[in-house]
């Protein structure tokens, strides 16, 4: 994705950017099998990570967020999630990042 900007967490990286003409937010949560083995394992922390997402998600920035899933994300408990993907969106929108 060119022209995106990437952001390292404990339990995922965050990949975001603007996409021309796109006037709301754009999302999505990547788990690959690599890292997560199992794809009922892949879906709960799918899951998770939309599940947070809605709750935060600002339709005033149309900016595209994508989330990787590391290997701890598997094993890591909701709110533990929950933290984790706050803290890379609150990030982006910091006037810092």
């Amino acid at each position: 994705m060119r022209g995106f900007k990437r952001l390292p967490g404990e339990l995922f990286s965050l990949s975001y950017g603007a996409i021309p003409g796109r006037k709301m937010p754009g999302f999505a949560c990547v788990v690959s099998a690599k890292a997560i083995a199992r794809a009922s394992a892949r879906n709960t922390v799918k899951r998770r990570c939309r599940a947070v997402f809605r709750r935060i998600v600002d339709t005033r920035h149309p900016l595209v967020y994508v989330y990787y899933a590391k290997k701890a994300a598997q094993s890591a408990p909701f709110g533990e999630v929950e933290r984790d993907v706050r803290a890379l969106y609150a990030r982006v929108h910091s006037p810092l990042a």
